[in-house]
């Protein structure tokens, strides 16, 4: 499977990359997994998606949009079909990710403390 860069996933979706990364830092489409050097990988059903949320009307350049809500059908349909995507490029054994997202689950999640540096 070819993954697009954040500049092609932009050019595809007909936005600046700067308005691309807008979106993601402020949450109104989900954050692409990363290869190991930490760079973006913008699959075809990915940018699929945003495509769709934008033609719904809830994202656009000029505006603010509140998030919505992503439990929506079509959107866990699209997710499941990128996490399976993802999987099937690293090799991943669905059985083995299931097991490890139930374990992920068990977990208390714990947010990184944001400690201030006085120097």
């Amino acid at each position: 499977m070819k993954y697009l860069t954040t500049l092609e996933a932009a050019h595809d979706l007909k936005v600046s990359k700067q308005t691309l990364l807008n979106w993601l830092y402020a949450g109104k489409i989900p954050e692409p997994p990363r290869n190991p050097k930490g760079y973006r990988l913008w699959s075809e059903s990915r940018v699929k998606l945003v495509k769709q949320i934008i033609a719904q009307g809830r994202l656009h350049s000029r505006t603010v949009v509140h998030r919505q809500s992503s439990n929506q059908p079509e959107f866990v349909a699209q997710y499941a079909r990128e996490v399976s995507e993802f999987l099937r490029d690293g090799g991943i054994e669905l059985r083995d990710f299931l097991r490890a997202l139930r374990q992920a689950g068990d977990r208390p999640s714990r947010r990184p403390s944001v400690r201030s540096r006085r120097g």
